[in-house]
């Protein structure tokens, strides 16, 4: 409970060692994000003061902790432990008085949870700075040994032995009586809960690389980066080799560099008719070098812009051979196949992709103006192209069919409009469904694309490799489109997968301005991404005022066809004017753990923060998810 002693000296702004009722309201409100009707602020402040500091009406520091831990008794978390648990009598009120009483809104909710157990089997557990063990711990409230077995199985859909509950048990619980004992209690539950093992992703998908590694490259996503120099928009700003380092540290495995004549001779890194500052070429390609292959061993793609001229185009072949020597997958050793080698195969590897003559013999990987699908079909395997965004979705509507095909058997790379000089992204999903390897993001951008395309490729170990699905890479399957509701596909081999997704409560959500002193009233939408059939969003009802511990136990159902090319993602927004995203999580459905999941909420920039969202998944004829 540091951090709250030290929101409590903050707050203590006389130094006097206590809060009156004035201080203790504006650090709730303005630090905590949640906001107490009067009635409900006297009786939490009642029941946490002692009565030297009540005829005062002053907190000292250990009654503002009890103040909080009150404030954040979760009622659903002691529910579950007495659905599985012998040793506690059903409702809660009757084991804690003390806490029951505080406020009516309590008893209004453990009252509902009973009501709701035949609807939806289990409710939440969590709260990331829950009650201490003088609140939550009361005599009882416990599970056996056997009964957290049974929880992991029918919930968490674990089969574990009594030996590896015990385990659990020992490295969760906190109390010395629950070690000894093997029971897990609620300040227990609630640690095991927050745990990794209990993410929303499977631990698999996010910690190992599980996929199949020896398939063509052309049969995998690669996560690109558009314009990877610049750190704002497309007009103002500096060319820094720090952004390439932050993207190869979020697992880009393609980057792009815009090379210029240097006045000194000496190329560059320019983005051209613009107010941004150059960047000195040798030094970027040096930082590219130092952090390539820190978060994946897999190949690293060049994306070269070449405006050199003849002169300076040996200089940058002499760079790029003197710095990355004989990771360079060349020439020679590319047209020396007949398709793509597999990303195991080129582990390590630096691929050149370009246009230039000067750099032929370094250039795996020829970048082909693009002239329709039957000329195509006469390229060779090393031929890539690059689509303008238009063009690829010109290509989706009315010829999605033939651009799977292709892509299959060649490289393509989509980029952003030119119109785009904010740095707004491409719509990815329609391109990934036809099988497009790299669509070129502007990873400084916040929005809804790069939230997917971190979503989509946090699995696999943030390799910044994933196989496309089966549907995508082989020839047979020429009845797909991701365009049709009711393709003959789907009719023929899908039924579909039920989705039953509960959005219980949510933990500490953050405000978009620290600076604004009301509450959030947060609200949460879910959004299926997908196939066009697959595609449908949702949402809960606003829970005024509150962003410390807000409770919605919202039933959401979803119908989906084609997991594989399936994301999620949950959004908390404010209930304001502009619907302000407070945190945001995206995930692909094949990822998901079934049971009582946390969601640790990204900022718009998918940088971690404090926040936490409590779900429970149900997926039903997961059989079909292959």
């Amino acid at each position: 409970m540091i951090w709250l002693e030290g929101l409590f000296n903050e707050a203590d702004r006389d130094r006097n060692g206590l809060l009156c009722k004035r201080e203790v309201q504006i650090l709730l409100s303005e630090k905590l994000n949640v906001r107490l009707t009067p009635e409900e602020f006297e009786q939490y402040f009642e029941q946490s003061t002692l009565s030297t500091a009540k005829r005062r009406g002053q907190l000292r520091v250990e009654e503002f902790i009890t103040f909080y831990q009150m404030l954040t008794y979760r009622p659903e978390l002691m529910h579950i432990i007495h659905t599985y648990s012998e040793s506690c009598e059903l409702c809660t009120c009757n084991r804690n008085p003390t806490i029951a009483n505080i406020c009516p809104r309590w008893q209004v909710i453990e009252s509902s949870l009973v009501s709701m157990v035949p609807v939806i089997s289990c409710l939440p557990f969590a709260q990331p700075f829950g009650p201490a063990s003088t609140i939550s711990s009361v005599t009882g409230n416990y599970m056996t040994i056997e009964e957290v077995k049974e929880f992991m199985l029918n919930e968490q859909k674990q089969s574990l032995t009594l030996t590896q509950v015990a385990e659990l048990i020992k490295k969760f619980d906190p109390s010395t009586e629950g070690k000894e004992c093997i029971e897990l209690g609620v300040d227990g539950l609630r640690e095991m809960l927050l745990s990794e093992e209990n993410q929303l992703m499977k631990p698999e998908h996010r910690n190992t690389i599980y996929q199949d590694m020896t398939k063509p490259i052309t049969h995998y996503w690669i996560n690109t980066s558009h314009n990877t120099y610049l750190c704002a928009n497309q007009v103002v700003g500096d060319c820094t080799g720090e952004s390439y380092v932050q993207a190869l540290k979020r697992g880009c495995r393609s980057v792009e560099l815009d090379l210029h004549d240097g006045a000194d001779g000496h190329p560059v890194v320019r983005h051209a008719f613009t107010f941004i500052k150059d960047a000195d070429l040798r030094e970027i390609l040096n930082q590219i070098k130092q952090f390539a292959f820190c978060e994946s061993p897999y190949p690293l793609f060049l994306n070269l812009e070449n405006h050199c001229s003849i002169m300076q185009q040996k200089i940058v072949a002499i760079f790029l051979i003197d710095i990355f020597g004989p990771s360079i997958y060349t020439a020679e050793e590319a047209n020396s196949c007949t398709v793509w080698p597999s990303p195991e195969q080129l582990k390590g590897r630096i691929i050149i992709r370009v246009v230039c003559k000067e750099l032929a013999v370094l250039v795996a990987c020829q970048n082909t103006t693009f002239k329709g699908f039957q000329v195509a079909k006469k390229h060779k395997h090393t031929q890539s192209s690059s689509l303008a965004e238009s063009k690829a979705l010109t290509y989706i509507e009315h010829n999605a069919l033939n651009l799977i095909l292709h892509n299959q058997n060649f490289i393509t790379r989509v980029y952003p409009a030119a119109y785009r000089q904010d740095s707004s992204n491409v719509e990815t999903l329609s391109l990934w469904n036809t099988g497009v390897q790299m669509v070129a993001l502007n990873f400084q951008t916040g929005d809804v694309s790069m939230s997917l395309n971190h979503g989509r490729f946090s699995d696999n170990k943030q390799c910044g490799y994933i196989l496309k699905p089966a549907i995508l890479r082989e020839s047979k399957n020429t009845t797909f489109s991701p365009n049709s509701c009711f393709s003959a596909y789907l009719l023929a081999q899908r039924r579909p997968i039920k989705l039953e997704l509960c959005i219980i409560s949510a933990q500490h959500i953050p405000k978009r301005n620290q600076r604004d002193s009301a509450p959030v009233s947060p609200f949460v939408k879910v959004k299926i991404f997908g196939v066009r059939c697959d595609q449908n969003e949702q949402k809960t009802l606003t829970i005024s005022n509150n962003g410390l511990n807000p409770i919605w136990n919202h039933l959401m159902q979803f119908s989906i066809c084609i997991p594989e090319l399936c994301l999620l993602r949950f959004t908390v927004k404010d209930n304001d004017k502009s619907n302000t995203d407070l945190g945001q999580y995206s995930i692909p459905f094949l990822s998901m753990q079934s049971g009582y999941r946390h969601i640790r909420l990204l900022d718009i920039y998918n940088n971690p923060t404090t926040a936490t969202l409590f779900v429970n998944v149900k997926i039903i004829n997961t059989d079909n998810a292959t």
